[in-house]
Parts: C-alpha cells; structure tokens; sequence
C-alpha cells in the first residue's frame, strides 16, 4: 500500500489540483482524534483553519456516521457540504419518515432491554440512527460479544461495524460510497479524494479510480489505493492540497448545487 505523502506519489496531488475534484473526509479518526468519550472529540484549531482554507479553493464534504447537526456543531459550518447518518442526511439534516421512526424505537429499545446490566456500553442517539458503543469500560471482550449478538437479533436492519461502535441502520439506507457518489453528481465534479479510517467507509473505497481516490488512514485491511499513518499526515496532506490550489485558482465548476 502506497503512502500518499511519499515523494513518488506527488503526481496523485498534482493530478487532483489540475482536475475537478471533491477533498471528502470522514470525521471521527481523520479531522478529529479518536476519543474514548462516545460524544466525540473536537475538531482542532490547527485542522479547522486548515479547512477554512482549503474550502476557499476546493470543493470540500464530510461524510460521517454522525448526524448531520452533530457535524454542523463540531465544524462551525468551515466546510461547506456535510452528510450525515452514512449517506441518509445528504447536506441536510432529514428526519425519518414516522414508519421509519417507530421501527428505530423499537429497535432501540430492544437492544436496551438485551444489553441491560452489560457495563461498557453507550447508546448514541443520532436522530434518524443510533450507534451503540461498547469497551467503554473492563471486560471489553464480553461486552462485544453481547452487543453483536444483541444487535443480530434485530430485523430489517443494516449492521456497520467500527472501532468499538456498531451502527444500527435501516437496511435500505444508503452507505458511504451512495454519499460520494451522490455528492459529485450533485456538484458537478468528476472525482473524490476520500479520507476514512473505518470498516465505514470501505464502501467509498470500493468505488476506486477514477471515480475515488481513497485513502485509508491508520493501519488495518483496507480497498484504498493509499493511506496516511495517522491524524498528524492528514494534516500534512491538507497543508499539500493547499498550496497546490491557493484560494480562487481552482478550475471553474458547473456546480449544481443549490
């Protein structure tokens, strides 16, 4: 797997500054650290100018599993396009038809009533989904397993593993690779550079090159063409991407978005 900060991999950025790309990044694990707290961590000061800056030359997205307001809230609306809920909250925060709803409530508290008296586990609201957090606590192992069992039982929903997370979808849900897809249609552009760290957004990596040019930050099995050893390159590589297209000088876009 090939470095994409590596000096024999500058052409990649060069190419991407000449053409009509969109920089897309997940959230958790890419702009903002890994935290033990579910709520997340902040977006740093350093990442966040950053961003400012690049979003002055570059289309830029955030495609997260968390909501859309949640991601409004942490990025102080620096970058223009979020999407939310794996794809269902595309730039915009959406509620779930009533149906809909009341099927997440039950699931929900069906996984209450099965993981009631398992420490280490935390259940995270996110309006039209939930994610259940586990290893929050010791016996992260047992906690694992009663979570997954707990969360298999449940019908009509998608399960989407990550890092001590599980996330509990409606089964017609989009996923991330929707997103991007959805997201360059939507704006006009022709590629995607994607930065993920996470079972999540393997889907995005799968579309491939052309469409996507993926980027799997930290360690781990992964479709990416790249990867990036932590949070410290993926600010490296905003530094990069900036300099190659100061603010104004990117190529005209047929941008259909509203």
């Amino acid at each position: 797997m090939r470095d994409l900060l590596a000096p024999g991999q500058c052409e990649v950025l060069e190419r991407l500054a000449r053409s009509r790309a969109l920089l897309a990044f997940d959230y958790d694990g890419v702009l903002a650290p890994l935290a033990a707290d579910p709520g997340g961590a902040a977006l740093p000061g350093g990442t966040r100018r950053l961003l400012a800056r690049l979003a002055r030359a570059w289309p830029c997205a955030i495609v997260s599993g968390r909501s859309y307001n949640y991601l409004w809230r942490a990025t102080s609306g620096v970058v223009p396009h979020l999407v939310g809920n794996h794809g269902f909250e595309l730039l915009r925060p959406r509620p779930l038809p009533r149906a809909l709803r009341a099927r997440a409530r039950a699931w929900r508290a069906g996984m209450e009533r099965g993981l009631a008296g398992v420490p280490g586990v935390y259940l995270e609201e996110k309006g039209a989904t939930f994610a259940v957090h586990y290893g929050l606590g010791p016996r992260k192992a047992r906690a694992e397993r009663a979570v997954l069992a707990c969360a298999r039982r449940l019908e009509g929903v998608r399960l989407v593993p990550g890092k001590r997370v599980v996330n509990v979808l409606p089964r017609e849900f989009p996923d991330k690779g929707d997103a991007v897809r959805a997201l360059l249609a939507h704006l006009g552009l022709d590629t995607a550079l994607f930065l993920g760290d996470d079972v999540t957004d393997e889907s995005a990596f799968a579309l491939g090159s052309p469409l996507v040019v993926g980027v799997r930050v930290g360690r781990g099995p992964t479709r990416a063409a790249y990867r990036l050893a932590g949070i410290e390159a993926v600010r490296e590589l905003l530094r990069r991407l900036a300099s190659l297209r100061p603010a104004g000088r990117g190529p005209a876009l047929a941008s259909r978005a509203r």
